[in-house]
């Protein structure tokens, strides 16, 4: 089995790469691009890895000796999905704003994202769902390894994922907290919520709307309520709730 978390991680650190190395780079980019590709036109459960394999036109062998199973390929299009959108929405931000335009910013384009493009929605879900199943959840995980209780060749490829996916959230979430303290310091936001609670309390209002989307999209249409307008609707909410005062 290649171990894909090591040289993920000198690439990460910008460390020059050998030539092996290069070669299960690209082999990995090329599988995980090949899922991504399948798990957008396929339910999660439709896809399977000789599919993967036959897609990314490379042997079932090859396949398994850089990932155990299919749910460890699923988790790592998502940390590079996570990945992508925490460095664009770096940039969207802008100093130059209050925190309570930040927070705006965000949570456009993370509507606009998900609604857009779902796989990034579906990931998290069943993130969400199989960590809560997990005998040992990713944050416990993390807590032993940080301890010294556990160490990361200690893991099987799913664990580790999930915590990598784990790390990946919270990196993200990251900028929510930064400019809600913004807001809160410049007095563009009023709220009885910490930051910590404000940002996953706004996940919590995206995502139900977002899966709502998924699941009514013909009778909204029915209605008239198109997604510009959706977005508007929600993003009205989220500042009028970041705004009250009492």
């Amino acid at each position: 089995m290649v171990n894909n978390s090591i040289t993920a991680s000198r690439v990460a650190h910008g460390k020059k790469l050998s030539r092996r190395e290069r070669k299960i780079l690209k082999t990995r980019n090329l599988i995980l691009e090949s899922a991504k590709q399948l798990f957008e036109k396929n339910q999660y459960e439709e896809v399977k890895m000789e599919d993967i394999s036959e897609y990314a036109d490379l042997s079932r062998a090859t396949l398994y000796n850089h990932f155990d199973n299919k749910e460890s390929i699923y988790f790592e299009i998502g940390i590079k999905c996570l990945k992508e959108l925490t460095d664009k929405q770096e940039d969207l931000m802008g100093s130059g704003h209050s925190g309570l335009e930040q927070i705006m910013i965000l949570s456009e384009d993370l509507l606009r994202t998900q609604i857009e493009a779902s796989l990034m929605h579906e990931i998290t879900r069943r993130y969400l769902l199989i960590n809560n199943q997990a005998k040992i959840p990713a944050h416990v995980i993390i807590r032993e390894l940080e301890s010294g209780k556990k160490k990361i060749n200690d893991l099987d490829q799913t664990s580790a994922v999930l915590v990598r996916y784990l790390e990946g959230m919270r990196n993200f979430e990251k900028n929510w907290e930064k400019a809600i303290e913004k807001g809160f310091s410049d007095k563009s936001i009023a709220h009885t919520l910490n930051p910590d609670q404000l940002v996953h309390f706004i996940f919590m209002m995206i995502s139900g709307v977002i899966d709502r989307f998924k699941l009514e999209q013909y009778a909204l249409a029915r209605v008239k309520l198109t997604k510009e307008i959706l977005i508007s609707s929600i993003l009205d909410l989220i500042r009028r709730d970041l705004t009250h005062t009492s």
